[in-house]
């Protein structure tokens, strides 16, 4: 039997499909580096965003407040994550990048760069616009957050859960 394509099914169905290769991507192109794509991400955000606290991480990386605390246990145990006080709130703590996280970051750039770079030539081969994508990708997530809030909301008025 002749292989074929499969069918394409939803577009949650496609987002997995993406996820799956971006990931592939991304483990490839860190491989020899000692640090995990999400260890990359967090890291990453961090190193962008400056000081945040454990609810805006797990806000803006889109992850619940638990999964996060166990992503940063490596990172705080290594001593590339620090937790310090918050200058306003006494019950919040700031998460920071230390030199050492920094570093270890910026060693890894050039590997996650090269498989960004990589990507990009393939869209930019096929015609794709990277601005429109980025901008398609943000529409879609915040639909995705605000569905994802609505069921919950539909969730938590039933009952079910």
């Amino acid at each position: 039997m002749p292989e074929s394509r499969p069918r394409r099914l939803t577009l949650l169905y496609q987002l997995y499909l993406v996820s799956q290769a971006s990931r592939a991507v991304v483990k490839r192109s860190l491989a020899g580096t000692g640090m995990t794509g999400e260890e990359y991400a967090l890291y990453s955000y961090l190193y962008a965003n400056g000081a945040r606290t454990l609810s805006q991480g797990a806000r803006d990386l889109g992850m619940p407040l638990t999964t996060l605390a166990t992503l940063l246990q490596g990172p705080v145990e290594r001593a590339d994550v620090a937790r310090g006080p918050h200058p306003h709130d006494r019950r919040a703590r700031l998460l920071s990048l230390t030199d050492a996280g920094r570093e270890r970051l910026e060693a890894a750039m050039p590997a996650f760069t090269a498989g960004y770079r990589a990507i990009l030539a393939e869209l930019e081969a096929n015609g794709a616009d990277s601005e429109a994508l980025f901008a398609a990708l943000e529409e879609l997530r915040t639909a995705i957050a605000a569905a994802a809030a609505r069921l919950a909301g539909e969730e938590g008025a039933t009952g079910a859960g």
